[in-house]
């Protein structure tokens, strides 16, 4: 399929090596088809902290022996291992993605760049979960070793399909004559009584709103979080 998930990473690689699974990088010493470096591959379980965190040096001993992997020649050969460790490298972004609230800009256009779930994996994978908030909070723009620029990856890496999804937003509201609050309108195609948005909000299907009680009156109302999405009050 094309845009898929494999072909994400398959251009990635073809950014990152030229699809060489054998790479290493000549100055930072990073390794293979994905130019891993050493706190990628201990957030991976592949190589353990050596007490120079960074550095590259890729010790023999401190490998783990995941996917059969207990050298860092065993890694530059291990395609299987190397296609594994990325994937579970871009997991682990997802996650920290959605912990930091970045997934509720999805689909928004932020200093001038279309966010979408695989342009915002590819930069973090260049400069981290970090680099990429820096960016959508602050507009600050970083750039890896070789000065390539976050942006550059968050723009051609746009728009593949992932096996993850942001959360659902709310992006409209119905009122009756009495103005009293009847549904809700959610990533601008279905619409949902206001007792569904409710639980939905409640089983954490829904973000950037919560449930409020006024005077015996249950409604949704926006989260404090300074995101201009969901201000909506019913």
């Amino acid at each position: 399929m094309r845009n898929s998930y494999d072909n994400f990473f398959e251009a990635l690689g073809m950014r990152e090596s030229s699809g060489n699974y054998a790479a290493i990088q000549a100055k930072y010493h990073y390794l293979g088809k994905y130019q891993m470096g050493e706190g990628a591959l201990i957030d991976t379980g592949y190589y353990t902290d050596d007490g120079k965190k960074n550095n590259n040096k890729f010790l023999d001993q401190f490998w783990t022996g995941k996917d059969g992997v207990y050298s860092q020649k065993e890694f530059l050969k291990n395609h299987l291992a190397q296609e594994n460790a990325v994937r579970e490298y871009a997991y682990l972004h997802w996650v920290e993605i959605k912990n930091k609230n970045l997934d509720l800009y999805i689909g928004r256009i932020v200093h001038g760049h279309l966010l979408t779930i695989s342009g915002m994996l590819a930069g973090a994978h260049i400069l981290g979960v970090g680099g990429l908030e820096a960016f959508i909070k602050h507009g600050v723009v970083r750039e890896d070793g070789n000065q390539v620029r976050i942006v550059a990856y968050i723009d051609q890496f746009a728009g593949y399909k992932t096996p993850f999804q942001a959360r659902k937003k709310l992006t409209g509201i119905k009122r009756n004559k009495h103005k009293v609050t009847i549904s809700y309108q959610i990533d601008q195609v279905e619409w949902v009584s206001k007792e569904e948005a409710i639980q939905m909000v409640r089983s954490k299907a829904l973000d950037g709103v919560i449930v409020a009680n006024r005077k015996g009156t249950v409604f949704l109302r926006t989260r404090p979080d300074n995101l201009t999405d969901n201000n909506l009050v019913g």
